[in-house]
């Protein structure tokens, strides 16, 4: 019987499964965010600059974010963010919404046909979705659209295409 020789593992396979082994553990986790805010300058414990502390606080939005957590939303998101990454979802708002409706209206629209939109509110600049799972299942639902929306883009290049090919040999 013939042996085999196998060669030892090299390091990028090594390094690829590690990598491979890290992301499947990642996966697995939740994610919490922490933010640090440094006293001062000097890495000195017993020096606290207030001007500093107030400035990262601004810059990172605390107060803001402890405002919205503390009435019950657990995320927030721009209008025109919104739209644009979950237009796909509803009849009304794909492949646009109608001409001269708001954004707010859109959102809204988007949130009323899903069945969402107890899960939300809205404010000036902003939609306020108060569990997780509400964003959750707007992800899923958003997932589970795209292979149409890259159907019916496929289907139109191709028709496009056709018609410059038929143009080129005329």
């Amino acid at each position: 019987m013939a042996e085999v020789n196998r060669r030892p593992a090299t390091v990028g396979f090594l390094f690829k499964n590690s990598m491979n082994e890290l992301v499947k553990q990642l996966a697995q986790k939740e994610p919490h965010y922490i933010r640090c805010i440094k006293p001062n300058e000097e890495k000195n414990s017993s020096i606290f600059d207030v001007e500093r502390v107030e400035h990262q606080v601004r810059y990172l939005g605390l107060l803001e974010n402890v405002r919205v957590r503390r009435a019950g939303f657990a995320h927030r998101m721009p209008y025109d963010r919104f739209v644009n990454r979950y237009k796909l979802i509803c009849p009304q708002t794909w492949p646009n919404p109608r001409r001269g409706q708001q954004l707010r209206e859109s959102c809204w629209q988007i949130l009323e046909h899903v069945g969402l939109s107890a899960d939300c509110t809205q404010g000036r600049t902003k939609v306020f979705i108060s569990s997780p799972q509400t964003l959750f299942q707007l992800e899923e639902l958003r997932t589970k659209q795209l292979p149409q929306v890259v159907t019916l883009l496929q289907k139109v290049c191709g028709e496009i295409d056709t018609n410059n090919n038929k143009m080129k040999k005329e």
